[in-house]
């Protein structure tokens, strides 16, 4: 019998997903922190009891892209604020980021990092390893213990990008044979500072512009085709551009190990939201045109992107609000992963079963993070609890982020989470949270050095 991951608990009475009035209620069975059986009337035994009280139930979700910054910048986020801040939006499990010192280049420094997690974190995670010319050859040592390498190929915020195709390959090269995937910010360097010295004293309205389609879109060619030259795989993270849509879309067809996830802000905002939101809008890659996001939207629903990944990078509002140059790029969003993802069915952008996948077994798959994503016998058992149709406003300054704001102020979304199960604890209930740090690391699948 495999070793316990948590509590017990029975949850009774809940509406089985997608919400419709004739949706079955079910019950669900965790022993052990681990989902025993699913199903109407199940036996209870004596395990704690919870009414779910007819709201609809899901797995929790995973989100494959945060940044909490901590350890190093603990008063923008933390993993205190930040992984309240998930449990709001639904989140069980988070794939976090650190692009600010300390960076994990060698296995000591990410073991040291999981132990700080460890210790403050309220929900599972999973910790990428930096893919910088100083970890190479720690890369080997640092796979067992992360999910991915993060690669910036275009500077971002706290890391400069990659301009040398060589050592590109030579990054590319390695992770193959540590045997774990690359996750990577696709910019290429070279054009994003010849984008810079194109607008020169560009504004937020022209952020789409300073950090261009082209340098999206070339960084995604060379990737693939640097997959095909080494062997290793890739997930591009918050692709905001059509024509990287097709390439992805291309390699996929293909049958290469290529992936991608976006972001809610690239599937709900525009270049065009620049007068109404300024600053607030500054992320990287840049947020693009209309036709850019009615292109993401197809690739969440014929598959291409496989996850919805926030980015979640908070910034204080007071640095937000400096003149351009000298805001921070990022914004918070997993406070609202649910709702916001429940919002793409409102508005008939996805269907049900399509967006809850992206967020849950889909997301997991595209990071190959086995025991999540599913309310299945031996998954962990983690559960969202929601109203479909209960709805209030984004309101910045109530969510758990440290940042306390939000692009999407004043929206008004459905389905927040009123109950989060994180491995048969009750995580998060009536707006607060329940537990304390008890948060574990991802259960990995081995390296595959290639």
């Amino acid at each position: 019998m495999s070793a316990p991951r948590g509590p017990s608990l029975f949850v009774r009475g809940a509406k089985s997903y997608p919400p419709s009035p004739t949706a079955k209620t079910v019950d669900v069975r965790i022993v052990d922190g681990r989902i025993d059986a699913v199903g109407p009337n199940l036996e209870r035994g004596s395990l704690p009891e919870l009414d779910a009280g007819g709201r609809t139930v899901i797995p929790g979700l995973l989100d494959v892209h945060v940044h909490f910054r901590d350890p190093g910048l603990e008063h923008k986020e933390g993993w205190d604020h930040g992984s309240a801040g998930a449990l709001h939006g639904g989140v069980t499990a988070v794939v976090e980021v650190q692009n600010n010192p300390p960076l994990s280049t060698s296995r000591r420094a990410l073991e040291e990092r999981i132990a700080h997690v460890r210790s403050r974190s309220r929900i599972d995670f999973g910790c990428l390893g930096n893919l910088v010319a100083d970890s190479v050859e720690e890369l080997a040592a640092m796979a067992p213990l992360t999910p991915a390498f993060k690669c910036f190929l275009g500077g971002s915020t706290g890391l400069g990008g990659i301009l040398d195709h060589a050592t590109l390959e030579r990054l590319f090269a390695a992770a193959a044979r540590a045997g774990r995937m690359i996750v990577a910010h696709c910019e290429k360097e070279e054009l994003l500072r010849a984008d810079k010295e194109r607008y020169p004293n560009a504004t937020v309205h022209e952020h789409h512009l300073a950090r261009s389609h082209a340098a999206e879109v070339e960084s995604i060619r060379e990737s693939i085709a640097l997959v095909e030259k080494t062997g290793a795989a890739l997930h591009v993270f918050h692709l905001s551009t059509r024509g990287g849509v097709e390439l992805i879309r291309d390699a996929r067809r293909r049958g290469l190990p290529v992936g991608a996830s976006t972001g809610p802000n690239y599937l709900f905002l525009s270049n065009e939201d620049a007068a109404r939101l300024g600053n607030l809008l500054k992320v990287n890659p840049s947020i693009k045109t209309l036709d850019d996001q009615r292109a993401l939207r197809e690739a969440l629903a014929d598959g291409t992107l496989e996850a919805i990944g926030t980015d979640h990078a908070p910034h204080p509002l007071e640095e937000k609000l400096r003149e351009y140059a000298k805001a921070p790029s990022g914004m918070p969003s997993v406070d609202l992963l649910w709702p916001l993802t429940w919002e793409l069915v409102r508005r008939g952008v996805v269907d049900a079963d399509t967006a809850l996948e992206r967020v849950t077994s889909g997301a997991a798959a595209s990071l190959h993070l086995p025991g999540k994503g599913r309310l299945s016998r031996g998954f962990d058992g983690d559960l969202v609890l929601f109203d479909p149709t209960a709805t209030r406003r984004v309101v910045g300054a109530e969510l758990p982020s440290r940042s306390k704001w939000s692009a999407f102020e004043g929206l008004e979304l459905a389905g927040f989470p009123q109950v989060v199960v994180r491995r048969g604890e009750i995580a998060w209930r009536d707006g607060a949270v329940q537990c304390r740090a008890g948060g574990e690391p991802l259960v990995l699948e081995p390296p595959r050095p290639r």
